[in-house]
């Protein structure tokens, strides 16, 4: 794959083939090729060379050959060296560019700046005989197993949790492209494991804040007591052993993005405070007294229900309002099809290879157990299980029974953490639609009627069933 820049171009270029010469109305150029329609080149074979006559505000002559014909275009490929290539076509394309005020990579406005894409960061000064060379030689593939090798393998093993081929992480890397053109707060839910700060990075490295900081704080990790300090920062003597002036989270992602990890554990004092802070993103230092100001974009991630935190008034209502802007829900691992098994294959590679192991894969029936296998612990269970299976495994394939997992109990109950039992299920379903019934209608019984679509005497049935007429205070 190359990436070569393309604009369009209405031209009428001619080509010297064979003896003959062919006009030929052109649809667009780039830096390597131009594209035209396919109208007389039968009388030139494929891979012939030509010679070809394009206007460049000025008639110039490049050497080619024919690459590629079907339908109605063609692709003519340009036969010269890298420093022809930069002052004929490259030059020609760096002043279309900075007439037209546009990036022909991401289509969006350079705004003034015609050298460099703010939007895509590509280099737009194709007069460069280097860029040029980089651009011609570049491969997606090629570039890959260079930063691999030259990494010695992908350093971060966390990071292959955010690959994916599956519709549902399809979903999340379109929603992620389309959230980081935009200033919003964002909210990421989902289990432990799912990579929800491998997201909100993923948010922050698209977004224009790209080139600041992004900070981050987990705040379950840090004592409540400490929460405020870390935060906000606090002023030297503003308590014991605070011995200079310390800056915030909040101070230092000051242009950029402040990502707050399970936020839904966030003691309910601190919540008031960050709220107060997202009025008019300004604070105070704890122990100071004067006011400051943080240009930051917030994301937030939990895996706690925030609905139901706020109905039980562990969390404030107001700030999850103001978090829930934008929304991201990652799926479990168990959700994502065969994203598991690419995983799982990389995961083994990288633990043979650690171990000095010759383990060429997983047998068939390791592979449905990985498959179908629920993974409450997402993406870190599966790397414990596949490091402990290389351990484990004597021959080169790694077997059901090298495997960490209840195959019994997943066969049986379809996976440790699920309830399949459908009364059970249907129970409980059913006391949640009547209590919230209930709580809307303040317990009258017609409009609990109406709303569940079931008789009054059905109503009362069920009151009795559950017990909900007695429990006011969830009205």
């Amino acid at each position: 794959m190359r990436v070569a820049p393309r604009i369009y171009y209405k031209g009428t270029i001619k080509i010297n083939c064979n003896g003959n010469q062919i006009d030929l109305p052109a649809i667009d150029l780039s830096l390597f090729a131009v594209k035209v329609q396919n109208k007389f080149l039968d009388i030139c074979k494929n891979f012939q060379e030509v010679s070809i006559h394009i206007d460049l505000d000025k008639e110039t002559v490049l050497k080619g050959k024919i690459f590629r014909t079907g339908g109605d275009h063609a692709v003519i490929l340009f036969n010269e060296d890298d420093e022809f290539i930069a002052e004929t076509i490259g030059e020609f394309l760096t002043r279309e560019i900075e007439r037209t005020g546009v990036c022909p990579y991401c289509k969006t406005s350079l705004n003034g700046d015609s050298k460099m894409c703010k939007g895509c960061g590509m280099n737009l000064d194709f007069t460069n005989v280097h860029i040029v060379k980089a651009l011609k030689e570049f491969r997606l593939g090629k570039l890959i197993s260079k930063v691999v090798e030259e990494n010695g393998g992908i350093k971060k093993e966390e990071d292959v949790e955010f690959i994916g081929a599956s519709k549902p992480m399809k979903e999340v890397f379109k929603l992620i492209r389309k959230y980081a053109t935009t200033d919003y707060p964002v909210l990421i839910t989902g289990e432990t494991g799912t990579g929800k700060e491998l997201t909100a990075r993923a948010i922050h490295e698209r977004s224009l804040r790209r080139n600041k900081p992004f900070i981050a704080i987990n705040c379950t990790a840090v004592p409540p007591d400490l929460l405020e300090a870390e935060l906000f920062g606090y002023e030297k003597g503003a308590f014991t052993g605070a011995y200079k002036t310390k800056q915030g989270k909040v101070e230092l992602a000051d242009g950029g993005t402040l990502f707050l990890d399970e936020i839904g554990d966030m003691p309910l004092d601190i919540q008031s405070k960050l709220l107060r802070f997202l009025q008019d993103y300004s604070f105070e230092r704890l122990g100071g007294t004067k006011t400051l100001k943080a240009d930051v974009r917030i994301i937030a991630a939990t895996n706690v229900d925030l609905e139901r935190a706020v109905k039980e008034g562990r969390f404030r209502e107001d700030l999850y309002y103001r978090l829930n802007v934008l929304t991201i829900k990652l799926p479990p691992l168990r959700e994502r099809g065969d994203d598991v098994i690419i995983m799982a294959q990389y995961f083994l590679e990288k633990s043979a290879k650690e171990l000095n192991k010759n383990i060429k894969g997983f047998t068939d029936r390791a592979l449905e157990a990985i498959k179908n296998y629920t993974w409450p612990g997402n993406v870190r269970e599966l790397i414990n299980v596949v490091r402990k299976a290389c351990v484990l495994a004597k021959g080169e394939y790694i077997d059901v029974d090298d495997l960490s997992i209840n195959v019994d109990k997943l066969s049986v109950n379809g996976g440790e953490g699920i309830n399949l039992n459908l009364e059970e299920n249907i129970n409980k379903l059913e006391k949640e639609l009547l209590e919230k019934a209930f709580r809307i209608s303040s317990g009258n019984v017609s409009k609990i009627a109406a709303l569940l679509g079931v008789s009054r005497p059905t109503v009362y049935k069920l009151m009795e069933k559950y017990g909900i007429g007695r429990i006011e205070e969830k009205r």
